[in-house]
Order: C-alpha cells, then sequence, then structure tokens
C-alpha cells in the first residue's frame, strides 16, 4: 500500500525548478524529491544557505545511504506529501509546497511544529534536523557559531600515504 501512495504522490509533486539548485545523479534523491528538500530547507534556514553549504543536497543523500531504508523511504514520503498536500490542507492555498513564498512555507512549518497530532510534530523535527545537521556540518558554517574546527591533532597513521595499514603494529598477514 505504501508503494501505491508513494508513487501516486511522486506522479502528483511537481516542484519549484531553482536556478540556484544543479540537480545531479543522486543515490537516494531523484529531482523531485531533491527540489523539494531545498525548498524545505530555504524554509528552516533561510534564503541563501547554499552560500555557507554549497553540497547541501549531495551531502543529505550521502547521509540517507546510511539511514535504515524503512526511515529512508519515511523521510522522502514526507518530503512527497509536504509538496503534494501541505499547501492545501494546512496553508489553504492551491499551490504545493515548493511554490509558495518564503513566509507561507515558513508558516506551514510552524503549523507542523504546533500540531496536536504526531505525526505532522514528527515529520517537522525530521525536517529541521536534517536541514540544520546538514548545514552545520560544512565548515563555511563553522566560523559563525564559534567553532575553529577539530581541536586534536589527527593520528599518525592517517598521516602517511596510502594504502594505509588497518593494524599497522600487527605482524599477522592480513587475509585477502
Amino acid at each position: 500500500m505504501e508503494g501505491i501512495l508513494t508513487s501516486a504522490l511522486h506522479a502528483a509533486a511537481n516542484p519549484k525548478k531553482r536556478s540556484e539548485m544543479t540537480v545531479t545523479t543522486f543515490d537516494c534523491l531523484d529531482k523531485k524529491t531533491a527540489r523539494i528538500l531545498f525548498s524545505v530547507a530555504e524554509a528552516v534556514l533561510g534564503e541563501g544557505f547554499l552560500a555557507k553549504a554549497p553540497r547541501f543536497i549531495e551531502t543529505v543523500d550521502d547521509f540517507l545511504n546510511y539511514q535504515r531504508p524503512a526511515q529512508r523511504d519515511q523521510f522522502l514520503l514526507a518530503l512527497l506529501i509536504a509538496e503534494t498536500t501541505f499547501g492545501l490542507t494546512i496553508g489553504g492555498s492551491f499551490k504545493s509546497f515548493s511554490h509558495l513564498s518564503l513566509a507561507d512555507r515558513r508558516k506551514i512549518l510552524e503549523k507542523l511544529r504546533s500540531s496536536s497530532q504526531q505525526l505532522r510534530r514528527n515529520i517537522y523535527a525530521a525536517f529541521v534536523n536534517v536541514s540544520a545537521s546538514t548545514y552545520y556540518a560544512s565548515d563555511l558554517t563553522w566560523p559563525d557559531i564559534g567553532y575553529g574546527g577539530v581541536s586534536v591533532d589527527h593520528p599518525k597513521i592517517l598521516q602517511q600515504p596510502p594504502p594505509i595499514p588497518w593494524r599497522p603494529d600487527d605482524r599477522r598477514p592480513i587475509e585477502p
């Protein structure tokens, strides 16, 4: 049943194309979900967030590779639901989420945050957590929050040229 719902929502989704965003090949996202993610991130982080996190979409796509398949599918489904229904059911307009103004998208996020339904609050939390953690993972944002980077030296083993042995002091042969 979930596959049918996802397929129907994917077919109905028509996210706004953005000149700031170049859509390439992704592992978990497709062009539609990447554009919806951009609209969600813009609502959470503000316009121009790509200046500090230029590989935002690619980073989220990479992070999704490390999630459980069910969690990844739920996040992608939440993006499709946001695009196809939130503008209508929460905002009251007939525009899809990505076609709404930034102010209207933020109003929708606020309604999700303060909703009495746990599912809507969870969608809000997922959107904010993914957007904020990905944004602040970019080293271009670190000076803004006063973070100077890692304060310990890298292990010596990482400073030698590849291949780096797995067990440098272990004399046993590495099995192929």
